[in-house]
Protein backbone atom coordinates (compact mmCIF):
# COMPACT_ATOMS: atom_id res chain seq x y z
CA UNK A 1 0.00 0.00 0.00
CA UNK A 2 1.41 3.35 -0.98
CA UNK A 3 0.21 5.15 2.15
CA UNK A 4 0.19 1.96 4.22
CA UNK A 5 -3.20 2.93 5.66
CA UNK A 6 -3.73 -0.37 7.44
CA UNK A 7 -0.34 -0.17 9.19
CA UNK A 8 -1.05 3.44 10.14
CA UNK A 9 -4.35 2.46 11.73
CA UNK A 10 -2.80 -0.45 13.66
CA UNK A 11 0.07 1.67 15.00
CA UNK A 12 -2.36 4.39 16.03
CA UNK A 13 -4.54 1.82 17.74
CA UNK A 14 -1.64 0.33 19.71
CA UNK A 15 -0.28 3.70 20.78
CA UNK A 16 -3.70 4.99 21.80
CA UNK A 17 -4.57 1.80 23.67
CA UNK A 18 -1.37 2.17 25.72
CA UNK A 19 -2.67 5.41 27.19
CA UNK A 20 -6.31 4.41 27.41
CA UNK A 21 -6.29 0.77 28.47
CA UNK A 22 -9.25 1.13 30.80
CA UNK A 23 -11.62 2.41 28.13
CA UNK A 24 -10.16 0.60 25.12
CA UNK A 25 -9.72 -2.84 26.65
CA UNK A 26 -12.15 -3.25 29.55
CA UNK A 27 -15.10 -2.14 27.39
CA UNK A 28 -14.14 -4.26 24.39
CA UNK A 29 -17.01 -6.25 22.90
CA UNK A 30 -16.62 -9.58 21.11
CA UNK A 31 -18.96 -10.69 18.31
CA UNK A 32 -19.09 -13.60 15.88
CA UNK A 33 -20.69 -13.83 12.45
CA UNK A 34 -20.76 -17.36 10.99
CA UNK A 35 -22.37 -18.84 7.90
CA UNK A 36 -22.71 -22.38 6.56
CA UNK A 37 -23.78 -22.48 2.90
CA UNK A 38 -24.62 -24.97 0.18
CA UNK A 39 -24.64 -23.64 -3.39
CA UNK A 40 -25.67 -25.60 -6.50
CA UNK A 41 -24.91 -24.25 -9.98
CA UNK A 42 -26.40 -26.02 -13.03
CA UNK A 43 -25.47 -24.54 -16.42
CA UNK A 44 -26.30 -25.67 -19.95
CA UNK A 45 -22.66 -26.16 -20.99
CA UNK A 46 -19.83 -28.69 -20.70
CA UNK A 47 -19.03 -27.86 -17.07
CA UNK A 48 -19.97 -30.18 -14.25
CA UNK A 49 -22.60 -28.93 -11.82
CA UNK A 50 -21.11 -27.15 -8.83
CA UNK A 51 -22.09 -28.59 -5.44
CA UNK A 52 -20.32 -26.28 -3.03
CA UNK A 53 -20.27 -26.56 0.75
CA UNK A 54 -18.47 -23.69 2.48
CA UNK A 55 -18.20 -22.34 6.02
CA UNK A 56 -17.35 -18.77 6.94
CA UNK A 57 -16.30 -17.55 10.43
CA UNK A 58 -15.87 -13.85 11.17
CA UNK A 59 -14.88 -12.92 14.77
CA UNK A 60 -14.71 -9.24 15.75
CA UNK A 61 -13.49 -7.03 18.60
CA UNK A 62 -14.84 -3.51 19.12
CA UNK A 63 -13.28 -1.29 21.75
CA UNK A 64 -14.80 1.33 23.98
CA UNK A 65 -14.38 5.04 23.27
CA UNK A 66 -11.70 7.36 24.63
CA UNK A 67 -11.93 11.06 23.73
CA UNK A 68 -13.86 10.14 20.60
CA UNK A 69 -11.43 7.38 19.57
CA UNK A 70 -12.44 3.75 19.12
CA UNK A 71 -11.18 0.77 17.17
CA UNK A 72 -12.58 -2.24 15.35
CA UNK A 73 -10.72 -5.44 14.40
CA UNK A 74 -12.27 -8.33 12.48
CA UNK A 75 -10.81 -11.57 11.20
CA UNK A 76 -12.27 -13.73 8.46
CA UNK A 77 -11.81 -17.38 7.57
CA UNK A 78 -13.56 -19.39 4.85
CA UNK A 79 -13.27 -23.17 4.52
CA UNK A 80 -14.07 -25.26 1.43
CA UNK A 81 -15.77 -28.29 2.99
CA UNK A 82 -15.70 -30.11 -0.36
CA UNK A 83 -14.07 -29.43 -3.74
CA UNK A 84 -16.93 -30.07 -6.19
CA UNK A 85 -16.81 -26.51 -7.53
CA UNK A 86 -14.45 -24.01 -9.10
CA UNK A 87 -13.61 -21.50 -6.37
CA UNK A 88 -11.21 -19.65 -8.77
CA UNK A 89 -8.41 -20.84 -6.46
CA UNK A 90 -8.68 -24.64 -6.22
CA UNK A 91 -7.95 -25.60 -9.88
CA UNK A 92 -11.31 -27.45 -10.18
CA UNK A 93 -11.96 -25.87 -13.56
CA UNK A 94 -14.20 -28.71 -14.78
CA UNK A 95 -16.93 -27.40 -12.48
CA UNK A 96 -19.09 -24.28 -12.61
CA UNK A 97 -17.81 -21.39 -10.53
CA UNK A 98 -18.76 -20.55 -6.95
CA UNK A 99 -16.57 -17.62 -5.89
CA UNK A 100 -16.07 -18.61 -2.26
CA UNK A 101 -12.39 -19.69 -2.09
CA UNK A 102 -10.58 -20.71 1.06
CA UNK A 103 -9.47 -17.60 2.83
CA UNK A 104 -7.78 -16.47 6.05
CA UNK A 105 -7.21 -12.75 6.46
CA UNK A 106 -7.64 -9.61 8.49
CA UNK A 107 -10.99 -8.46 7.15
CA UNK A 108 -11.22 -5.10 8.91
CA UNK A 109 -8.92 -3.12 11.20
CA UNK A 110 -9.57 0.57 11.58
CA UNK A 111 -9.34 3.44 14.01
CA UNK A 112 -12.40 5.68 14.25
CA UNK A 113 -12.56 9.22 15.56
CA UNK A 114 -15.90 10.90 16.25
CA UNK A 115 -15.70 14.56 17.18
CA UNK A 116 -19.45 15.08 17.16
CA UNK A 117 -22.49 13.99 15.13
CA UNK A 118 -21.13 16.45 12.56
CA UNK A 119 -17.70 14.84 12.05
CA UNK A 120 -16.21 11.34 11.98
CA UNK A 121 -13.06 9.83 10.47
CA UNK A 122 -12.08 6.20 9.77
CA UNK A 123 -8.51 5.13 8.98
CA UNK A 124 -7.57 1.56 8.05
CA UNK A 125 -9.13 -1.52 6.49
CA UNK A 126 -12.89 -1.01 6.44
CA UNK A 127 -16.21 -1.77 4.78
CA UNK A 128 -17.62 1.02 2.60
CA UNK A 129 -21.26 0.78 1.49
CA UNK A 130 -22.48 3.86 -0.37
CA UNK A 131 -26.23 4.35 -0.92
CA UNK A 132 -27.69 1.16 -2.43
CA UNK A 133 -24.16 -0.21 -3.15
CA UNK A 134 -24.62 0.07 -6.91
CA UNK A 135 -21.18 1.64 -7.26
CA UNK A 136 -19.35 0.84 -4.00
CA UNK A 137 -20.16 -2.00 -1.60
CA UNK A 138 -18.86 -4.86 0.52
CA UNK A 139 -20.39 -7.74 -1.53
CA UNK A 140 -21.85 -9.20 1.68
CA UNK A 141 -23.55 -12.04 -0.23
CA UNK A 142 -20.24 -13.82 -0.86
CA UNK A 143 -18.46 -15.57 1.99
CA UNK A 144 -15.44 -13.26 1.68
CA UNK A 145 -16.14 -9.55 2.10
CA UNK A 146 -14.81 -6.85 -0.19
CA UNK A 147 -13.05 -4.33 2.04
CA UNK A 148 -10.90 -1.26 1.44
CA UNK A 149 -7.66 0.09 2.90
CA UNK A 150 -8.85 3.65 3.10
CA UNK A 151 -9.31 6.97 4.82
CA UNK A 152 -12.99 7.97 4.96
CA UNK A 153 -14.51 11.16 6.28
CA UNK A 154 -18.08 12.27 7.05
CA UNK A 155 -18.88 15.94 7.61
CA UNK A 156 -22.40 17.14 8.35
CA UNK A 157 -22.31 20.89 9.04
CA UNK A 158 -26.10 21.22 8.78
CA UNK A 159 -28.98 18.88 9.54
CA UNK A 160 -29.96 18.64 5.88
CA UNK A 161 -26.52 18.73 4.28
CA UNK A 162 -23.59 16.32 4.45
CA UNK A 163 -20.28 15.60 2.71
CA UNK A 164 -18.44 12.29 2.35
CA UNK A 165 -14.94 11.61 1.06
CA UNK A 166 -12.83 8.46 0.91
CA UNK A 167 -9.40 7.70 -0.49
CA UNK A 168 -8.70 4.00 -1.19
CA UNK A 169 -5.20 2.71 -1.90
CA UNK A 170 -6.00 -1.03 -1.85
CA UNK A 171 -9.11 -3.07 -2.64
CA UNK A 172 -9.31 -6.43 -0.84
CA UNK A 173 -11.52 -8.43 -3.15
CA UNK A 174 -13.84 -11.40 -2.65
CA UNK A 175 -11.22 -13.71 -4.21
CA UNK A 176 -9.54 -14.26 -0.85
CA UNK A 177 -6.02 -14.47 0.48
CA UNK A 178 -4.66 -17.59 -1.23
CA UNK A 179 -2.81 -17.62 -4.54
CA UNK A 180 -4.82 -19.22 -7.37
CA UNK A 181 -3.83 -22.65 -8.65
CA UNK A 182 -3.04 -22.36 -11.50
CA UNK A 183 -2.49 -18.62 -11.94
CA UNK A 184 -5.57 -16.78 -13.17
CA UNK A 185 -6.04 -13.35 -14.68
CA UNK A 186 -5.03 -10.26 -12.73
CA UNK A 187 -8.70 -9.37 -12.14
CA UNK A 188 -9.00 -12.33 -9.78
CA UNK A 189 -6.19 -11.26 -7.45
CA UNK A 190 -7.14 -10.96 -3.80
CA UNK A 191 -5.72 -7.44 -3.59
CA UNK A 192 -5.78 -4.59 -6.09
CA UNK A 193 -3.53 -1.54 -5.67
CA UNK A 194 -5.44 1.60 -6.47
CA UNK A 195 -5.79 5.35 -6.22
CA UNK A 196 -9.52 5.84 -5.77
CA UNK A 197 -11.38 8.98 -4.72
CA UNK A 198 -15.04 8.74 -3.64
CA UNK A 199 -16.90 12.04 -3.19
CA UNK A 200 -20.52 12.63 -2.21
CA UNK A 201 -22.65 15.63 -1.27
CA UNK A 202 -26.08 14.88 0.22
CA UNK A 203 -28.99 17.26 0.58
CA UNK A 204 -32.11 16.04 2.41
CA UNK A 205 -34.78 18.54 1.45
CA UNK A 206 -37.73 16.58 2.83
CA UNK A 207 -39.04 13.00 3.02
CA UNK A 208 -40.27 13.52 -0.55
CA UNK A 209 -36.90 14.64 -1.98
CA UNK A 210 -33.41 13.57 -0.96
CA UNK A 211 -30.47 14.02 -3.31
CA UNK A 212 -26.93 12.66 -3.57
CA UNK A 213 -24.41 14.23 -5.94
CA UNK A 214 -21.37 12.02 -6.47
CA UNK A 215 -18.08 11.65 -8.25
CA UNK A 216 -16.08 8.41 -8.21
CA UNK A 217 -12.57 8.48 -9.69
CA UNK A 218 -11.12 4.97 -9.88
CA UNK A 219 -7.52 4.27 -10.88
CA UNK A 220 -6.53 0.59 -10.68
CA UNK A 221 -2.76 0.35 -11.05
CA UNK A 222 -2.61 -3.20 -12.43
CA UNK A 223 -6.04 -3.28 -14.08
CA UNK A 224 -6.15 -0.23 -16.32
CA UNK A 225 -9.26 -1.57 -18.08
CA UNK A 226 -11.17 -1.12 -14.80
CA UNK A 227 -10.22 2.55 -14.40
CA UNK A 228 -13.05 5.04 -14.87
CA UNK A 229 -14.53 8.31 -13.67
CA UNK A 230 -18.24 8.45 -12.91
CA UNK A 231 -20.34 11.50 -12.01
CA UNK A 232 -24.00 11.31 -11.14
CA UNK A 233 -27.10 12.34 -9.23
CA UNK A 234 -29.37 10.08 -7.18
CA UNK A 235 -32.84 11.18 -6.01
CA UNK A 236 -35.01 9.31 -3.52
CA UNK A 237 -38.26 10.09 -1.76
CA UNK A 238 -41.32 8.71 -0.03
CA UNK A 239 -44.89 9.79 0.51
CA UNK A 240 -47.43 7.64 2.33
CA UNK A 241 -46.96 4.08 0.98
CA UNK A 242 -45.16 5.13 -2.19
CA UNK A 243 -41.41 5.54 -2.68
CA UNK A 244 -39.22 6.26 -5.69
CA UNK A 245 -35.58 6.19 -6.82
CA UNK A 246 -34.32 8.10 -9.86
CA UNK A 247 -30.64 8.15 -10.84
CA UNK A 248 -28.43 9.26 -13.70
CA UNK A 249 -24.65 8.96 -14.12
CA UNK A 250 -22.09 9.44 -16.87
CA UNK A 251 -18.87 7.42 -17.07
CA UNK A 252 -15.71 7.92 -19.11
CA UNK A 253 -12.06 6.92 -19.23
CA UNK A 254 -9.70 7.86 -16.38
CA UNK A 255 -6.03 7.40 -15.52
CA UNK A 256 -4.50 4.68 -17.73
CA UNK A 257 -7.78 3.34 -19.11
CA UNK A 258 -6.78 2.34 -22.69
CA UNK A 259 -10.21 3.02 -24.27
CA UNK A 260 -11.70 6.47 -24.76
CA UNK A 261 -15.43 6.23 -24.16
CA UNK A 262 -18.59 7.80 -22.76
CA UNK A 263 -21.40 5.67 -21.34
CA UNK A 264 -24.58 6.60 -19.48
CA UNK A 265 -26.41 5.01 -16.55
CA UNK A 266 -30.13 5.41 -15.85
CA UNK A 267 -32.25 3.90 -13.12
CA UNK A 268 -35.86 4.38 -12.07
CA UNK A 269 -37.69 2.39 -9.40
CA UNK A 270 -41.19 2.83 -7.96
CA UNK A 271 -42.24 0.96 -4.85
CA UNK A 272 -45.54 0.55 -3.02
CA UNK A 273 -45.63 -0.60 0.59
CA UNK A 274 -48.53 -2.83 1.61
CA UNK A 275 -49.84 -2.29 5.13
CA UNK A 276 -52.67 -3.53 7.30
CA UNK A 277 -53.85 -1.38 10.21
CA UNK A 278 -50.47 0.34 10.36
CA UNK A 279 -48.41 -2.86 10.20
CA UNK A 280 -46.06 -3.39 7.26
CA UNK A 281 -46.85 -6.52 5.27
CA UNK A 282 -44.43 -6.07 2.37
CA UNK A 283 -43.68 -4.16 -0.79
CA UNK A 284 -43.95 -4.49 -4.57
CA UNK A 285 -41.53 -2.55 -6.79
CA UNK A 286 -41.17 -1.95 -10.52
CA UNK A 287 -37.83 -0.82 -11.93
CA UNK A 288 -35.87 -0.10 -15.09
CA UNK A 289 -32.08 0.14 -15.19
CA UNK A 290 -29.79 0.90 -18.12
CA UNK A 291 -26.02 0.42 -18.21
CA UNK A 292 -25.24 2.07 -21.50
CA UNK A 293 -22.73 1.23 -24.22
CA UNK A 294 -20.53 3.49 -26.32
CA UNK A 295 -21.56 2.08 -29.73
CA UNK A 296 -20.70 -1.48 -28.74
CA UNK A 297 -17.08 -0.53 -27.99
CA UNK A 298 -17.23 -0.59 -24.19
CA UNK A 299 -20.07 -0.44 -21.66
CA UNK A 300 -20.72 1.21 -18.31
CA UNK A 301 -18.98 -0.82 -15.56
CA UNK A 302 -19.25 -0.90 -11.76
CA UNK A 303 -16.08 -2.71 -10.57
CA UNK A 304 -16.56 -1.98 -6.85
CA UNK A 305 -20.31 -2.64 -6.60
CA UNK A 306 -22.17 -5.24 -4.57
CA UNK A 307 -23.25 -6.74 -7.88
CA UNK A 308 -25.33 -9.66 -6.59
CA UNK A 309 -28.01 -7.16 -5.56
CA UNK A 310 -28.53 -6.10 -9.18
CA UNK A 311 -29.46 -7.71 -12.52
CA UNK A 312 -30.47 -11.05 -11.07
CA UNK A 313 -29.15 -13.45 -8.46
CA UNK A 314 -27.71 -15.83 -11.07
CA UNK A 315 -24.87 -13.30 -11.47
CA UNK A 316 -24.68 -13.48 -15.27
CA UNK A 317 -24.06 -9.72 -15.61
CA UNK A 318 -21.27 -9.06 -13.10
CA UNK A 319 -19.40 -7.52 -16.05
CA UNK A 320 -21.64 -5.45 -18.31
CA UNK A 321 -21.62 -6.82 -21.89
CA UNK A 322 -19.97 -4.53 -24.46
CA UNK A 323 -23.40 -3.81 -26.01
CA UNK A 324 -24.70 -2.59 -22.65
CA UNK A 325 -27.60 -3.85 -20.57
CA UNK A 326 -31.22 -2.86 -19.96
CA UNK A 327 -33.05 -4.54 -17.10
CA UNK A 328 -36.82 -4.27 -16.70
CA UNK A 329 -37.80 -5.91 -13.42
CA UNK A 330 -40.48 -6.37 -10.82
CA UNK A 331 -39.72 -7.43 -7.26
CA UNK A 332 -41.66 -8.20 -4.11
CA UNK A 333 -40.94 -8.69 -0.42
CA UNK A 334 -43.52 -9.99 2.05
CA UNK A 335 -43.42 -10.74 5.74
CA UNK A 336 -44.91 -14.22 6.21
CA UNK A 337 -45.26 -16.77 9.00
CA UNK A 338 -44.31 -14.38 11.75
CA UNK A 339 -40.55 -13.94 11.38
CA UNK A 340 -40.28 -15.14 7.77
CA UNK A 341 -39.59 -13.09 4.63
CA UNK A 342 -40.53 -14.15 1.10
CA UNK A 343 -38.85 -12.31 -1.80
CA UNK A 344 -39.21 -12.62 -5.58
CA UNK A 345 -37.65 -11.00 -8.65
CA UNK A 346 -38.52 -11.17 -12.35
CA UNK A 347 -36.12 -9.66 -14.92
CA UNK A 348 -36.21 -9.09 -18.68
CA UNK A 349 -32.75 -8.33 -20.09
CA UNK A 350 -31.88 -6.67 -23.39
CA UNK A 351 -28.84 -4.90 -24.84
CA UNK A 352 -28.54 -1.13 -24.89
CA UNK A 353 -27.42 -1.17 -28.56
CA UNK A 354 -28.06 -3.67 -31.39
CA UNK A 355 -31.50 -4.61 -29.95
CA UNK A 356 -30.42 -8.00 -28.57
CA UNK A 357 -32.71 -10.10 -26.38
CA UNK A 358 -30.37 -11.43 -23.68
CA UNK A 359 -32.92 -13.49 -21.75
CA UNK A 360 -35.05 -13.48 -18.63
CA UNK A 361 -34.68 -14.57 -15.02
CA UNK A 362 -36.96 -15.50 -12.14
CA UNK A 363 -35.76 -15.71 -8.54
CA UNK A 364 -37.34 -16.51 -5.19
CA UNK A 365 -35.99 -16.65 -1.63
CA UNK A 366 -37.33 -17.37 1.83
CA UNK A 367 -35.58 -16.51 5.10
CA UNK A 368 -36.70 -17.18 8.65
CA UNK A 369 -35.36 -16.56 12.13
CA UNK A 370 -34.93 -19.83 14.05
CA UNK A 371 -35.86 -20.39 17.72
CA UNK A 372 -32.24 -20.02 18.87
CA UNK A 373 -31.21 -16.38 19.38
CA UNK A 374 -28.97 -15.17 16.55
CA UNK A 375 -29.75 -18.17 14.31
CA UNK A 376 -31.51 -17.86 10.94
CA UNK A 377 -31.93 -19.90 7.76
CA UNK A 378 -32.29 -19.04 4.07
CA UNK A 379 -33.40 -20.92 0.95
CA UNK A 380 -32.93 -19.23 -2.42
CA UNK A 381 -33.36 -20.15 -6.10
CA UNK A 382 -32.71 -18.37 -9.39
CA UNK A 383 -33.44 -19.49 -12.97
CA UNK A 384 -31.92 -17.63 -15.94
CA UNK A 385 -33.28 -18.53 -19.38
CA UNK A 386 -30.80 -17.47 -22.06
CA UNK A 387 -31.72 -16.07 -25.47
CA UNK A 388 -28.76 -14.19 -27.01
CA UNK A 389 -26.40 -14.05 -24.01
CA UNK A 390 -24.65 -16.75 -21.96
CA UNK A 391 -26.41 -20.09 -21.26
CA UNK A 392 -29.36 -21.34 -19.23
CA UNK A 393 -28.32 -21.21 -15.57
CA UNK A 394 -30.04 -22.40 -12.40
CA UNK A 395 -28.67 -21.70 -8.93
CA UNK A 396 -29.90 -23.01 -5.57
CA UNK A 397 -28.74 -22.03 -2.09
CA UNK A 398 -29.36 -23.25 1.43
CA UNK A 399 -27.63 -21.51 4.29
CA UNK A 400 -27.66 -21.08 8.05
CA UNK A 401 -26.35 -17.92 9.74
CA UNK A 402 -25.40 -17.49 13.37
CA UNK A 403 -24.57 -14.12 14.91
CA UNK A 404 -23.42 -13.67 18.47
Amino acid sequence: MKLNLLSLAMLSLLSTATFAADDFLTKTKFSLDSRLRYELVDQDNQLKNADAWTLRLRPSLETGTWHGLSAFVQGEGTVEINDNFNSTRNAETNYSTVTDPENLQLNQAYLKYVYSPKFDLNVGRQVINLDNQRFVGSVAWRQNDQTFDAISLNIKPYAKFGLYYAYIDQVNTIFGSDDPKPKFVRAQDGKQDSQIHLIQAKVNYSPLLNSTFYGYLMDFEDLAAWSNQTYGLRLTGKKNNFRYVAEYAKQSEYADQPTNYDADYYALELGYGITDKGSALGEIALGYEVLGSDAGKIAFQTPLATKHKFNGWADLFLTTPVNGLTDLYISSNFNVFGKGKLSTELHQYRSDVKNMDYGQEFSVSYSHALPVKGLSALAKFSDYQAEEFSVDTQKLWFQVDYKY
